[in-house]
Protein backbone atom coordinates (compact mmCIF):
# COMPACT_ATOMS: atom_id res chain seq x y z
CA UNK A 1 0.00 0.00 0.00
CA UNK A 2 2.96 2.34 -0.49
CA UNK A 3 1.97 5.93 -1.35
CA UNK A 4 -1.73 5.02 -1.16
CA UNK A 5 -4.49 7.03 0.49
CA UNK A 6 -6.64 4.54 2.43
CA UNK A 7 -10.26 5.41 3.21
CA UNK A 8 -11.64 3.32 6.10
CA UNK A 9 -15.34 2.78 5.42
CA UNK A 10 -17.81 1.04 7.73
CA UNK A 11 -21.28 2.20 6.73
CA UNK A 12 -21.53 4.70 9.61
CA UNK A 13 -22.69 8.31 9.24
CA UNK A 14 -19.09 9.37 8.51
CA UNK A 15 -18.63 7.03 5.54
CA UNK A 16 -19.56 9.48 2.78
CA UNK A 17 -17.35 12.22 4.25
CA UNK A 18 -14.47 9.74 4.60
CA UNK A 19 -14.75 8.97 0.88
CA UNK A 20 -14.90 12.66 -0.08
CA UNK A 21 -11.94 13.70 2.09
CA UNK A 22 -9.92 10.72 0.87
CA UNK A 23 -10.71 11.62 -2.74
CA UNK A 24 -9.64 15.23 -2.10
CA UNK A 25 -6.37 14.12 -0.46
CA UNK A 26 -5.61 11.56 -3.17
CA UNK A 27 -6.18 14.19 -5.85
CA UNK A 28 -3.98 16.79 -4.16
CA UNK A 29 -1.23 14.27 -3.39
CA UNK A 30 -1.58 12.59 -6.78
CA UNK A 31 -1.73 9.25 -5.00
CA UNK A 32 -3.86 6.14 -5.65
CA UNK A 33 -6.94 5.63 -3.49
CA UNK A 34 -8.05 2.44 -1.76
CA UNK A 35 -11.20 1.63 0.21
CA UNK A 36 -10.83 -0.51 3.34
CA UNK A 37 -13.57 -2.37 5.19
CA UNK A 38 -12.72 -4.33 8.32
CA UNK A 39 -14.37 -7.46 9.68
CA UNK A 40 -13.67 -7.61 13.39
CA UNK A 41 -12.13 -10.71 14.87
CA UNK A 42 -14.35 -11.63 17.80
CA UNK A 43 -12.26 -12.45 20.88
CA UNK A 44 -15.25 -14.13 22.53
CA UNK A 45 -15.76 -17.57 20.93
CA UNK A 46 -19.29 -18.36 19.88
CA UNK A 47 -18.74 -21.98 20.91
CA UNK A 48 -18.04 -22.36 24.63
CA UNK A 49 -16.83 -25.41 26.49
CA UNK A 50 -20.02 -26.90 27.92
CA UNK A 51 -18.40 -30.08 29.28
CA UNK A 52 -20.25 -31.19 32.38
CA UNK A 53 -22.84 -28.44 32.09
CA UNK A 54 -25.37 -30.24 29.92
CA UNK A 55 -25.93 -33.73 28.61
CA UNK A 56 -23.80 -35.14 25.79
CA UNK A 57 -26.62 -35.21 23.24
CA UNK A 58 -27.68 -31.66 24.05
CA UNK A 59 -24.10 -30.40 23.90
CA UNK A 60 -23.58 -31.84 20.42
CA UNK A 61 -26.84 -30.33 19.24
CA UNK A 62 -26.04 -26.84 20.52
CA UNK A 63 -22.48 -26.98 19.18
CA UNK A 64 -23.69 -27.81 15.68
CA UNK A 65 -26.26 -25.01 15.85
CA UNK A 66 -23.70 -22.47 17.09
CA UNK A 67 -21.29 -23.43 14.30
CA UNK A 68 -24.06 -22.93 11.76
CA UNK A 69 -25.11 -19.57 13.22
CA UNK A 70 -21.54 -18.29 13.43
CA UNK A 71 -20.94 -19.28 9.81
CA UNK A 72 -24.14 -17.52 8.76
CA UNK A 73 -23.18 -14.40 10.72
CA UNK A 74 -19.74 -14.28 9.08
CA UNK A 75 -21.29 -14.69 5.64
CA UNK A 76 -23.77 -11.86 6.27
CA UNK A 77 -21.10 -9.54 7.68
CA UNK A 78 -18.86 -10.17 4.69
CA UNK A 79 -21.74 -9.49 2.32
CA UNK A 80 -22.58 -6.26 4.14
CA UNK A 81 -18.95 -5.14 3.91
CA UNK A 82 -18.80 -5.84 0.19
CA UNK A 83 -22.00 -3.84 -0.29
CA UNK A 84 -20.45 -0.89 1.58
CA UNK A 85 -17.30 -1.08 -0.55
CA UNK A 86 -19.36 -1.22 -3.74
CA UNK A 87 -21.46 1.78 -2.70
CA UNK A 88 -18.36 3.84 -1.86
CA UNK A 89 -16.62 2.88 -5.11
CA UNK A 90 -19.69 3.94 -7.11
CA UNK A 91 -19.88 7.17 -5.14
CA UNK A 92 -16.29 8.02 -6.03
CA UNK A 93 -16.50 7.05 -9.70
CA UNK A 94 -19.67 9.09 -10.13
CA UNK A 95 -17.73 12.05 -8.74
CA UNK A 96 -15.09 11.58 -11.46
CA UNK A 97 -12.51 9.61 -9.46
CA UNK A 98 -10.60 6.65 -10.83
CA UNK A 99 -11.92 3.26 -9.77
CA UNK A 100 -10.47 2.72 -6.28
CA UNK A 101 -8.99 -0.51 -5.00
CA UNK A 102 -11.39 -2.35 -2.66
CA UNK A 103 -9.98 -4.15 0.39
CA UNK A 104 -11.76 -6.27 2.97
CA UNK A 105 -9.66 -7.33 5.97
CA UNK A 106 -10.40 -9.60 8.91
CA UNK A 107 -8.34 -9.53 12.10
CA UNK A 108 -7.10 -7.43 14.98
CA UNK A 109 -6.11 -3.78 14.64
CA UNK A 110 -2.35 -4.32 14.85
CA UNK A 111 -2.53 -7.18 12.32
CA UNK A 112 -4.50 -5.07 9.87
CA UNK A 113 -2.22 -2.02 10.12
CA UNK A 114 0.89 -4.19 9.77
CA UNK A 115 -0.56 -5.81 6.66
CA UNK A 116 -1.34 -2.42 5.11
CA UNK A 117 2.28 -1.32 5.54
CA UNK A 118 3.49 2.14 4.52
CA UNK A 119 0.35 4.02 3.51
CA UNK A 120 0.57 7.67 2.40
CA UNK A 121 -2.45 8.69 4.46
CA UNK A 122 -5.20 6.91 6.37
CA UNK A 123 -8.63 8.59 6.50
CA UNK A 124 -11.12 7.67 9.24
CA UNK A 125 -14.46 8.98 10.40
CA UNK A 126 -14.70 10.56 13.82
CA UNK A 127 -17.98 8.72 14.39
CA UNK A 128 -17.07 5.22 13.30
CA UNK A 129 -19.09 2.09 13.89
CA UNK A 130 -17.87 -0.79 16.04
CA UNK A 131 -14.87 -2.23 14.17
CA UNK A 132 -11.12 -2.32 14.90
CA UNK A 133 -10.40 0.78 12.80
CA UNK A 134 -13.41 3.05 13.04
CA UNK A 135 -13.99 2.77 16.77
CA UNK A 136 -10.41 2.93 18.11
CA UNK A 137 -8.99 6.22 16.89
CA UNK A 138 -6.40 6.60 19.65
CA UNK A 139 -4.99 3.14 19.01
CA UNK A 140 -4.83 3.77 15.26
CA UNK A 141 -2.92 7.01 15.86
CA UNK A 142 -0.53 5.24 18.23
CA UNK A 143 0.09 2.26 15.94
CA UNK A 144 0.09 3.99 12.56
CA UNK A 145 3.50 5.43 11.67
CA UNK A 146 2.12 7.59 8.88
CA UNK A 147 -0.35 10.53 8.87
CA UNK A 148 -3.94 9.90 9.93
CA UNK A 149 -6.80 12.19 8.91
CA UNK A 150 -9.83 12.04 11.21
CA UNK A 151 -12.88 13.65 9.60
CA UNK A 152 -16.37 14.80 10.70
CA UNK A 153 -19.63 13.62 9.17
CA UNK A 154 -19.83 16.39 6.55
CA UNK A 155 -17.26 17.22 3.87
CA UNK A 156 -16.01 20.78 3.41
CA UNK A 157 -13.37 21.52 0.79
CA UNK A 158 -10.36 22.73 2.82
CA UNK A 159 -9.36 26.35 2.23
CA UNK A 160 -7.96 27.40 5.64
CA UNK A 161 -5.52 25.16 7.48
CA UNK A 162 -4.27 25.57 11.06
CA UNK A 163 -1.02 24.04 12.28
CA UNK A 164 -0.72 23.58 16.07
CA UNK A 165 2.93 24.29 16.87
CA UNK A 166 4.58 23.60 20.24
CA UNK A 167 8.21 24.55 19.61
CA UNK A 168 9.62 21.03 20.00
CA UNK A 169 12.06 19.43 17.59
CA UNK A 170 9.37 17.01 16.47
CA UNK A 171 7.01 19.91 15.80
CA UNK A 172 9.66 21.68 13.72
CA UNK A 173 10.19 18.53 11.66
CA UNK A 174 6.44 18.21 11.07
CA UNK A 175 6.29 21.87 10.05
CA UNK A 176 9.07 21.33 7.52
CA UNK A 177 7.26 18.29 6.14
CA UNK A 178 4.04 20.24 5.87
CA UNK A 179 5.72 23.21 4.17
CA UNK A 180 6.63 21.07 1.15
CA UNK A 181 3.40 19.09 1.09
CA UNK A 182 0.94 19.59 -1.78
CA UNK A 183 -1.80 19.74 0.86
CA UNK A 184 -0.90 23.38 1.60
CA UNK A 185 -1.07 24.57 -2.00
CA UNK A 186 -3.64 27.38 -2.36
CA UNK A 187 -4.63 27.10 1.33
CA UNK A 188 -4.54 29.97 3.82
CA UNK A 189 -2.22 28.84 6.62
CA UNK A 190 -2.63 29.72 10.30
CA UNK A 191 0.30 28.93 12.59
CA UNK A 192 -0.91 28.69 16.19
CA UNK A 193 1.05 28.24 19.43
CA UNK A 194 -0.49 27.86 22.90
CA UNK A 195 1.37 29.22 25.97
CA UNK A 196 4.70 29.30 24.14
CA UNK A 197 7.38 31.84 23.31
CA UNK A 198 6.91 34.45 20.59
CA UNK A 199 10.50 33.97 19.39
CA UNK A 200 9.85 30.29 18.73
CA UNK A 201 6.64 31.08 16.88
CA UNK A 202 8.32 33.70 14.67
CA UNK A 203 11.10 31.24 13.85
CA UNK A 204 8.52 28.70 12.76
CA UNK A 205 6.78 31.30 10.62
CA UNK A 206 10.09 32.15 8.93
CA UNK A 207 10.50 28.47 8.01
CA UNK A 208 7.16 28.58 6.22
CA UNK A 209 8.05 31.87 4.49
CA UNK A 210 11.32 30.38 3.18
CA UNK A 211 9.27 27.53 1.72
CA UNK A 212 7.00 30.04 0.00
CA UNK A 213 4.05 29.50 2.36
CA UNK A 214 2.32 32.64 3.61
CA UNK A 215 1.01 32.23 7.14
CA UNK A 216 -0.72 34.09 9.93
CA UNK A 217 0.99 33.43 13.29
CA UNK A 218 -0.90 33.62 16.58
CA UNK A 219 0.30 33.05 20.15
CA UNK A 220 -2.58 32.01 22.43
CA UNK A 221 -2.85 32.00 26.23
CA UNK A 222 -5.18 29.51 27.88
CA UNK A 223 -5.15 26.96 30.69
CA UNK A 224 -6.59 24.41 28.26
CA UNK A 225 -4.79 23.60 25.01
CA UNK A 226 -7.94 21.92 23.73
CA UNK A 227 -10.10 24.95 24.42
CA UNK A 228 -7.60 27.36 22.87
CA UNK A 229 -7.19 25.41 19.63
CA UNK A 230 -10.90 24.71 19.19
CA UNK A 231 -11.86 28.33 19.93
CA UNK A 232 -9.32 29.65 17.43
CA UNK A 233 -10.43 27.18 14.78
CA UNK A 234 -14.08 28.17 15.17
CA UNK A 235 -13.39 31.91 15.25
CA UNK A 236 -11.24 31.80 12.09
CA UNK A 237 -13.38 29.26 10.21
CA UNK A 238 -10.55 26.76 9.99
CA UNK A 239 -11.52 23.69 7.97
CA UNK A 240 -8.38 21.56 8.46
CA UNK A 241 -6.36 21.25 11.70
CA UNK A 242 -2.84 19.78 11.61
CA UNK A 243 -0.85 18.67 14.65
CA UNK A 244 1.80 16.22 15.80
CA UNK A 245 0.45 13.10 17.47
CA UNK A 246 3.15 12.77 20.12
CA UNK A 247 5.11 15.89 21.02
CA UNK A 248 7.64 16.36 23.80
CA UNK A 249 6.23 19.39 25.59
CA UNK A 250 2.75 20.31 26.75
CA UNK A 251 1.20 18.79 23.66
CA UNK A 252 2.67 15.40 24.64
CA UNK A 253 0.27 15.00 27.55
CA UNK A 254 -2.40 16.64 25.40
CA UNK A 255 -2.28 13.80 22.87
CA UNK A 256 -2.07 10.87 25.27
CA UNK A 257 -5.07 9.21 26.90
CA UNK A 258 -8.31 11.02 27.60
CA UNK A 259 -7.08 14.35 26.16
CA UNK A 260 -7.10 12.83 22.67
CA UNK A 261 -10.71 11.76 23.17
CA UNK A 262 -11.50 15.25 24.43
CA UNK A 263 -10.03 16.90 21.35
CA UNK A 264 -11.79 14.53 18.97
CA UNK A 265 -15.02 15.21 20.82
CA UNK A 266 -14.78 19.00 21.06
CA UNK A 267 -13.32 19.93 17.68
CA UNK A 268 -15.58 20.18 14.65
CA UNK A 269 -12.84 20.29 12.02
CA UNK A 270 -10.99 17.39 10.37
CA UNK A 271 -7.76 16.59 12.25
CA UNK A 272 -4.59 15.62 10.40
CA UNK A 273 -2.31 13.81 12.87
CA UNK A 274 1.38 13.71 11.93
CA UNK A 275 3.82 11.15 13.34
Amino acid sequence: MNNTVVACVDGSSSTRAVCEYAAWAAGVLKAPLALLHVLEKNDQPAISDLTGAIGIDSREHFTEELVRLEGERSRLMMGQGKAILKYCAELLTEAGQSVPQQLQKHGTLDEILAELGETRLMVLGRRGSKNPVGSHLENVIRLQKNPVLVVPETFTLPSRVMFAYDGSEASQENLCRLSVSPLLVNLTCHLVMVNGKSESLLLAQSLLQKAGVTSQASLLKDDSVTHALCRYADEHEIDLMVMGAYGHTRLRSFFIGSNTTEMLSESRQPLLMLR
